[in-house]
């Protein structure tokens, strides 16, 4: 008998894995929490999928927020159309801030913000970023990347900084930027500083970053839940076993071995057991589930790490478009909204015709005053903040409805990579699991990036490998957004730095 497979976790990385392992004819079986896989990618749908775009349908689907894939891997786009079929349409990315009562292009475009901006406010940033140019060159000042406030001040200048990148940052995080380690900002923000802003508003860029690809893929009908759903229809149809509605709630070894992964299912324990373990939830909720437990140092570490938690309100709005942006941030902190999403805006079959859907986005932490309130307040902050900037009325919304996830974003503070280190570190002492994906690395990563996890996980296994190459996954340069630019950048400044000493 072939090797048996336990994945704990159901979204896209486990899927992706659990889809390659069962290819190859191994027995594989996928434990999900919730009713339905997909995780953070799901999707929900309402009404009669058969009449969606006909006059008269009532048919909708909807996200947890804005959801694209998108990838400069050829073989990795191919494995996406194949698993989606005819399923699917192309898109064009349109995303954008509301900010002053006007909206700006992001990734930021030098043309559109110095036009958009007061012309005090545009004298204030070239000041302050040839100010800032001055401080770094002569080294008047040292800037150490530390946190993601000096990461962003030393590229683009204080003013743009503040405007376009901290304020933000610190709305949806809940932090100070002072608090927030640099690594989100190397990890998240494309343009090296304002003059590569400029440059790439004047010219296209040859290898073209990550956040500036305008084309994507998405599901015609379904929602990106589709990704999900087909990855489930082939594991089945190939002889996987999908269990959902089946969390996990300990992690079981004998020393260094993980010996059976305990369950509940509808209210019943149970046990499964396997020869190789692969888990792509919360790594520090799997981490706190092993029994024995960690050493004390270890669960220390899992109170050092925190997530950012998202409520998503839902309006349904009668009118055919409330703006053509797939979404939008609202950075400004009069508002509690801090992201929308319009779905029709990736497939116009989301929504019925004369009618669209809004996703507000608020985070949080699960416990505090958004978490715990109510439908109504939610829909009072959600109608309140949209009418504020003007993208809608409230006669225009007919009805609301809100969704919750916990373990949205991992918090990047200062000392994350320490605690990270640590439960890592146990983790790897498991010698028959290996935790992946997203949350699995604790790593806000893309899609593209938790499937090609995913598979490299089984491809590993597959060949026997005890190798964890899939780790470097969203760690390259590349990956992480940082193009050869930055190198070039960081290498010249060693240099006149070995120069000087």
């Amino acid at each position: 008998m072939s090797k048996h497979f336990v994945i704990i976790g159901g979204g896209l990385a486990g899927l992706s894995c659990g889809y390659e392992l069962v290819k190859a004819g191994l027995q594989v079986t996928i434990l999900e929490r919730e009713p339905e896989v997909g995780g953070m990618a799901n999707s929900f749908e309402e009404g009669d999928r058969s009449t969606a775009g006909e006059e008269g349908s009532n048919y909708w689907c909807f996200d947890y927020g804005p959801h694209r894939f998108h990838t400069r891997e050829k073989e990795l786009m191919g494995h996406i159309q194949e698993i989606l079929g005819d399923n699917k349409i192309w898109a064009k990315r349109l995303s954008r801030i509301f900010m002053f009562g006007k909206f700006f292009n992001y990734p930021l475009n030098a043309k559109n913000v110095l036009k958009s901006l007061p012309p005090w406010t545009v004298l204030r940033i070239l000041f302050d970023y040839a100010f800032v140019r001055f401080l770094d060159l002569t080294r008047l000042k040292k800037y150490r990347d530390i946190h993601f406030q000096e990461w962003v001040e030393k590229r683009f200048g204080k003013q743009l900084a503040q405007l376009f990148f901290v304020q933000y940052t610190e709305k949806a995080w809940g932090l100070p930027a002072t608090e927030i380690s640099a690594d989100w900002a190397s990890q998240r923000i494309t343009l090296l500083n304002l003059t590569d802003t400029i440059k790439k508003t004047l010219f296209k860029p040859k290898n073209t970053p990550r956040t500036l690809v305008t084309d994507f893929i998405y599901p015609k009908l379904g929602g990106i839940g589709e990704l999900a759903r087909g990855y489930a229809r082939e594991i089945k149809r190939m002889g996987g076993r999908i269990i959902c509605g089946a969390p996990a709630i300990r992690v079981h070894r004998d020393g260094t071995t993980v010996t059976k992964i305990e369950v509940r299912k509808e209210g019943k324990t149970e046990f499964i057991t396997g020869d190789e373990y692969i888990s792509t939830i919360p790594v520090t909720a799997m981490a706190k589930s092993v029994r024995p437990a960690p050493p004390q140092e270890v669960l220390d570490a899992i109170q050092g790490l925190d997530y950012v938690a998202i409520v998503f309100v839902y309006l349904k709005v009668k009118k055919e478009q409330v703006s053509p942006d797939n979404w939008v941030y609202l950075p400004e902190k009069r508002l509690t909204v801090h992201r929308i999403s319009e779905f029709k805006n990736f497939s116009p079959y989301c929504a019925p015709k004369g009618k669209t859907m809004i996703c507000a986005e608020i985070t949080c932490r699960v416990g505090d005053e958004i978490w715990k309130a109510g439908p109504d307040k939610l829909r009072e902050i959600a109608i309140k903040d949209l009418a504020t900037v003007g993208l809608l009325k409230e006669e225009e919304v007919e009805e609301t409805f809100t969704r919750k996830i916990p373990f949205a974003y991992p918090i990047y503070d200062l000392y994350y990579s320490g605690h990270l280190k640590k439960i890592m570190d146990f983790v790897h002492t498991l010698d028959n699991l290996k935790s992946g994906g997203r949350q699995g690395l604790f790593r806000y990563n893309n899609m593209d990036q938790s499937i090609e996890m995913g598979r490299k996980i089984a491809e590993a296994e597959k060949l026997g490998r005890k190798d964890r190459d899939f780790e470097k996954v969203a760690t390259e340069d590349e990956l992480f957004e940082i193009n050869k630019d930055l190198k070039d950048i960081a290498q010249e400044a060693k240099e006149a730095k070995d120069k000087t000493s």
